[in-house]
């Protein structure tokens, strides 16, 4: 089987990293992957997007699966889509977001199949579409003690983290807020964040972990996947308290280093809580009340941990490539 999958490719971006270990694990299943690489910034044009599609070996293809996220083709995705259907191959996608209705139809009409990734997305998609779920690969992790003298923290001090994309919608403001509630604990923060009006967002961030966590907050900046495992193992504990989210590929990154982890209550991630995966807040105060309980009580610390690593199993790369395999087969008429 061989297919061309479109997406952006060697860059800082959630996107790429989920089309890399997605094309890996679809290797090892024997599939031939073609990248078809969509430039990630910058306004796209449709001379832009039809360049792209020329570089579609058609021939020598079985499919076409896009990865699709709003903004990635710059609202031009009738367009694009209408070029893809000419080369009269299958057509694949894949839903980062959902929830702009005309886009959605947009690619639902074209598309011989629609992936989305958990429950919400499905009710909010409208359109029929399949769930797979967003794949996680178990990550080694290095003694907290090691990891605490690598970051230059004192390895008595209870750390709470987060590791992620920094933007408005991530609610930090929040975390920021609990973590200064509980005097004897400290706050390690880790990501990047776009130029431009983000700047003005992390600046305030930064003003309030001056003035609530003095001396109490560390951040890291982007960490580099190879200085990942350091930053989680130095976690006692990491919370994700985004104000939306279809799916967190940081939140899956944490569980997939086997932490313990408390998450805004937002739908996506209340499906995974009652699969056990983590625990939910709402509000600040709850916030600080779960933290509380998870720094001081190890045993029900230890029984989200172990909640993670069994939901990273149930939803390895592995695993979610074999569901690709069968709905392209299904796609294909294969089965």
């Amino acid at each position: 089987m061989k297919i061309a999958l479109i997406t952006p490719h060697g860059v800082k971006c959630g996107i790429f990293t989920y089309s890399r270990d997605l094309s890996e694990a679809l290797a090892e299943k024997g599939v031939d992957v073609y990248i078809i690489r969509l430039p990630r910034f910058g306004r796209k044009t449709p001379a832009i997007l039809q360049k792209m599609i020329d570089q579609i070996p058609v021939s020598d293809v079985d499919l076409i699966h896009v990865q699709e996220e709003y903004g990635l083709y710059s609202g031009l995705e009738g367009g694009f889509y209408g070029g893809l259907k000419r080369l009269g191959k299958p057509l694949v996608s894949t839903m980062h977001a959902v929830g702009n209705l005309p886009i959605d139809r947009v690619i639902a009409d074209a598309s011989d199949k629609v992936i989305v990734h958990n429950q919400f997305c499905k009710k909010r998609f409208r359109f029929k579409s399949e769930i797979i779920p967003h794949g996680c690969k178990p990550a080694e992790t290095v003694p907290r003690e090691e990891a605490m003298k690598r970051l230059g923290i004192d390895a008595r001090v209870p750390l709470v983290g987060y590791c992620g994309f920094i933007g408005a919608a991530k609610g930090l403001e929040n975390l920021i807020e609990a973590v200064s509630k509980i005097p004897d604990s400290a706050l390690l923060i880790g990501g990047g964040w776009h130029t431009g009006p983000g700047t003005q967002y992390m600046a305030s961030l930064n003003q309030m972990t001056q003035t609530l966590l003095p001396h109490r907050c560390k951040w890291l900046g982007f960490v580099p996947e190879d200085e990942l495992a350091t930053a989680y193992s130095a976690m006692s504990i990491v919370v994700y308290p985004s104000v939306y989210s279809t799916e967190s590929g940081a939140l899956l990154m944490a569980l997939s280093h086997g932490k313990a982890v408390i998450a805004n209550r937002i739908a996506p991630f209340r499906e995974k809580e009652k699969l056990g995966a983590l625990t939910t807040f709402r509000g600040v105060n709850s916030l600080v009340k779960k933290i509380r309980l998870l720094l001081r009580n190890e045993k029900i610390r230890a029984s989200l941990e172990e909640g993670a690593r069994k939901y990273v199993e149930a939803n390895s790369w592995e695993k979610i490539a074999e569901r690709h395999v069968n709905l392209y087969k299904t796609v294909l008429g294969e089965v």
